[in-house]
């Protein structure tokens, strides 16, 4: 009888141990086919502006001040974006490699240092971000988080309203973890756009705009290997709220 029990138990766990295997190699699979798809889209566009800017400089003789000003900051604009598109497919390629080493976290400094990151974001759309003057404490792994701001944050402007207006907003819960958020004053989402945030690719703005796509999947998968959970509060017309929790310190 208990030699058959143990059996059992023993058929179970190598079941259930195959079963996350499998998940782990499909959760990988689906992490290489969105370094593909990203290296082979979301980043020729971006170089083809550098270089369609780059031949109007060289062949245009006659240029004034003003237009090679204006040209050579629509290079450092993409150059940026290619930037950040290549900063998040690193991260990406890292993100199942990496076990975090969880510690408190001094969010006043981290949202400093992405703020100043994005600064060239906030410039070009004349973004206004605010955030609280006190943060609560939280535990997690700063690197990470960092990740995590950096893509709301960017989403927020590129998605705000014009010009973006984003509040980042804290609060303790009662179940022991911190609900950090980001409010921007854009369009706001439908249901069926609402259904594919968080997914690889699902763009729910202008086709030809860079953000969604492979961000919100990011910080999906940062927040869930940090213990916490990641959503949405939105409604059209009504601008969103993105928000993760993260253990309370």
């Amino acid at each position: 009888m208990g030699s058959s029990v143990d059996a059992s138990r023993a058929s179970g766990n190598s079941e259930t141990h195959l079963l996350e295997q499998v998940t782990a190699l499909r959760n990988r699979n689906d992490d290489l086919a969105a370094y593909a798809h990203t290296v082979a889209h979301n980043l020729k566009d971006p170089l083809a502006v550098i270089i369609g800017t780059s031949d109007a400089i060289f062949h245009i003789t006659d240029l004034t001040t003003e237009e090679l000003h204006a040209y050579l900051g629509q290079i450092d604009s993409t150059a940026h974006k290619m930037n950040d598109m290549i900063d998040n497919l690193l991260f990406l390629s890292e993100l199942h490699e990496v076990e975090a080493p969880v510690a408190p976290l001094d969010m006043g400094v981290i949202v400093s240092n992405i703020r100043n990151r994005l600064s060239y974001l906030i410039r070009e759309h004349h973004a206004q971000v605010t955030a609280p003057e006190c943060w609560p404490a939280a535990r997690g792994y700063a690197p990470w988080v960092e990740e995590i701001w950096a893509n709301l944050i960017s989403n927020s402007i590129k998605y705000g309203g014009q010009p973006p207006h984003v509040e980042l907003g804290a609060a303790s819960r009662l179940d022991g973890r911190v609900l950090f958020s980001t409010r921007d004053n854009g369009r706001g989402l439908s249901p069926e756009e609402q259904d594919r945030l968080f997914k690889p690719f699902s763009q729910t703005g202008p086709i030809h705009k860079p953000g969604h796509g492979l961000g919100l999947w990011i910080v999906r998968r940062i927040v869930e290997k940090l213990g916490g959970e990641v959503g949405v509060e939105t409604e059209v017309g009504k601008g969103s709220l993105f928000f993760f929790t993260l253990p309370a310190l």
